[in-house]
């Protein structure tokens, strides 16, 4: 299994989500901050697969959680909370990836007109201060990772960073679990692929 670090909270059981969502749902502040506390890092894990970024990814996270918090009345009691949780995330990194897309296109458009110089964002998955906190086989698993297509680097996350069942994986991406299971498996050979000279090259 990929690297994913140490110190993260320990996964919630099945009836201690229902009940912490149930309280959130009758306003109580301390059982939602449980839910953050057990999703935040997760959820930054995941939306960095999409941004290659972590201040955006923190934000993007954050937004999610607010979303959550919105929208709590309407989720069904007894449902399970990580697909649903993890979908809007995923709909908020898609708006922003879309958003950031078309202020990049405006930005270039703009250059070839003269109208002035604009910088670009970096694309870099982690910035210097995150990666070099990494251990080196993190540092080459991130690095890897950014090297996969946005719907490689997604599967490859929601599947074995956060450990989610495939037919949650393909509630998620609105999908059939025989897609999820496809490309999950290319996702593997590409990243194994990318992986394994830099493995041999440690021997």
């Amino acid at each position: 299994m990929p690297p994913t670090g140490s110190g993260s909270p320990r996964p919630l059981s099945a009836v201690e989500e229902i009940r912490l969502i149930s309280d959130a749902k009758r306003g109580h502040a301390e059982s939602f901050e449980a839910l953050v506390d057990r999703y935040m890092g997760p959820a930054i894990h995941v939306a960095m697969g999409y941004t290659r970024n972590r201040d955006d990814a923190v934000d993007l996270a954050q937004e999610a959680f607010f979303r959550v918090f919105k929208s709590l009345d309407r989720f069904r009691d007894g449902e399970p909370f990580a697909p649903w949780f993890f979908r809007i995330l995923r709909n908020a990194c898609l708006s922003f990836l879309e958003k950031r897309r078309r202020r990049r296109a405006w930005s270039l458009s703009a250059r070839d007109e003269g109208e002035g110089d604009f910088e670009l964002e970096d694309e870099g998955m982690l910035c210097p201060r995150s990666r070099a906190e990494l251990n080196e086989s993190q540092r080459h698993f991130w690095s890897a990772l950014d090297q996969l297509s946005p719907a490689h680097r997604e599967i490859i996350l929601l599947r074995h960073i956060e450990d989610l069942e495939y037919a949650q994986i393909a509630e998620i991406l609105e999908c059939p679990v025989g897609t999820v299971m496809s490309r999950l498996f290319h996702a593997r050979r590409r990243l194994r692929g990318i992986l394994e000279p830099v493995l041999e090259g440690r021997r």
